[in-house]
């Protein structure tokens, strides 16, 4: 398996599988529906509008819901089980399982509707289990049908979202690059040591990180990325670069979006500290609450500069990017307040372990 393949198997917590995830709200919400839906049709077929019987609606609601909630548990136990084996396989088994606990369930309400509630000794009813299995039988190839439908639409939604995020990272990687060139060509004339460790730090930033394509990565190795790019700059910018690196509450393997946090301190350094005489201080927070990820970077500006404008290609492409990655979930703001500019990204916590970043 590649490495982008393993960083996507880490950050997806919700595989595409046939099965889908059929413990979200949602899935819980339309299986409870569809149940109603069934046990209202069933007792209009049996008792009409005219004498609708509300006690045969009572049990034939219960029945489907446990039919139909019962078969959602247990496929969604068998999902690590499923995810090893091909679609069409997963689809026969998933069948067998349903049809199995459709006909236990059916048993179980024989036996509860007469030695249960009647006190009656109970005869077991093939004809009757051979009909709902029957019903069963056509609803489930009805199910089924739309499950691949469904995996098919959302194999083109990730296909899709593969795509963007690969023309999102074209379009940054080439900034990134002249943007460092032009640092290491300033250094040439002025600093020819400082210049040839910029080259071997740009080669090796290149390596470990941009030529893989990833989506995510760990934390420790985005920050990696960005400490051989400040490397560079300081090189060139020496004692009017300051950054201060406030992370101690991230873990190593939280995942981050890849060239999330690099193009912003780029940002940072190219329309703030480069502008201004003195230099500055590049601020750099970190943390995670309540299950978000916030990155923040903060940097001083000029105090008449439009670093809106020279920052808008690289503020655009990261808020594309978090919310091609998680949707209205993820947010991106920027402000600028008392001669400082402020970007902060905030998504949702995922981790990698370290062997899928490897």
């Amino acid at each position: 398996m590649s490495r982008r393949q393993q960083n996507e198997a880490q950050l997806n917590s919700q595989q595409v599988s046939f099965i889908g995830n059929l413990s979200s709200p949602q899935s819980l919400l339309l299986i409870v529906l569809l149940a109603s839906l069934l046990a209202i049709l069933f007792t209009v077929l049996k008792s009409g509008l005219q004498n609708f019987d509300w006690v045969l609606l009572g049990m034939s609601g219960l029945f489907t819901i446990w039919c139909l909630l019962g078969a959602a548990a247990v496929l969604q136990l068998l999902k690590p089980v499923f995810a090893q084996m091909s679609t069409a396989v997963t689809a026969g088994l998933s069948f067998v399982v349903c049809l199995i606990w459709v006909a236990c369930v059916t048993v179980f309400a024989q036996w509860f509707a007469r030695g249960g509630l009647q006190n009656e000794v109970w005869l077991f009813d093939g004809w009757a289990l051979a009909e709902i299995l029957a019903v069963a039988t056509i609803l489930l190839g009805v199910g089924m049908r739309y499950a691949y439908l469904s995996l098919q639409y959302r194999l083109r939604e990730q296909s899709s979202l593969h795509a963007r995020l690969d023309a999102l990272h074209s379009r940054i990687r080439p900034h990134f690059l002249f943007n460092t060139l032009n640092s290491i060509s300033s250094l040439i004339s002025v600093a020819p040591d400082k210049a040839e460790q910029a080259v071997e730090d740009l080669a090796a930033l290149f390596r470990a990180n941009l030529q893989s394509g990833m989506s995510v990565v760990r934390w420790v190795d985005e920050r990696e990325l960005c400490e051989r790019y400040l490397r560079i700059e300081r090189a060139r910018l020496d004692e009017r670069l300051q950054v201060d690196w406030q992370d101690n509450d991230i873990s190593d393997d939280i995942a981050v979006p890849s060239l999330l946090l690099q193009p912003l301190i780029e940002n940072a350094i190219t329309h703030g500290i480069q502008r201004l005489q003195e230099g500055g201080v590049v601020s750099i927070r970190a943390h995670v609450a309540e299950g978000m990820v916030e990155i923040e970077v903060q940097n001083p500006v000029p105090e008449f500069a439009d670093v809106v404008e020279g920052n808008g290609i690289a503020s655009d492409n990261i808020r594309l990017r978090l919310q091609a990655l998680f949707g209205d979930q993820a947010r991106f703001t920027c402000q600028r307040s008392e001669g400082q500019y402020q970007v902060r990204a905030v998504f949702p916590m995922k981790k990698l372990t370290q062997a899928a970043s490897a």
